[in-house]
């Protein structure tokens, strides 16, 4: 035998699980802390809250019933509505009007932190 067959055979037998023994289990995904919510202010106008998205966190898609002002203080984070995704950093704000389905999520390896204003009423 030549060395190339050795070789060859010994990446197979390492690669292929003997018979009857199962393969090495998937490893668990490390579970993603949930969205941290202070609410800041509320009356019968407004909502206002600060979110905190760990890395890897999402609100998942959803229609908010009221118009939507975020704006980021630290991080970035990615918006996804119907017209696309976008990336939205330190500093940025993005309206949302009333029943625009959307999915903040967190991408990044940082926490992302923002100001949620939800109005109520606009008269």
């Amino acid at each position: 035998m030549t060395w190339r067959w050795i070789l060859l055979t010994a990446v197979l037998l390492l690669a292929v699980p003997a018979a009857g023994q199962a393969p090495a289990p998937a490893p668990v995904p490390t579970p993603v802390p949930p969205i941290t919510e202070h609410l800041a202010l509320e009356n019968e106008a407004v909502r206002v809250t600060l979110l905190t998205l760990p890395p890897g966190a999402a609100s998942g898609r959803h229609v908010g019933l009221e118009p939507e002002l975020g704006m980021v203080i630290e991080g970035e984070l990615t918006l996804v509505t119907d017209a696309g995704s976008e990336v939205l950093r330190a500093g940025s704000a993005r309206w949302l009007p009333a029943r625009t389905p959307h999915d903040a999520r967190n991408e990044s390896d940082r926490p992302v932190r923002l100001w949620v204003v939800l109005f109520k009423r606009c008269e």
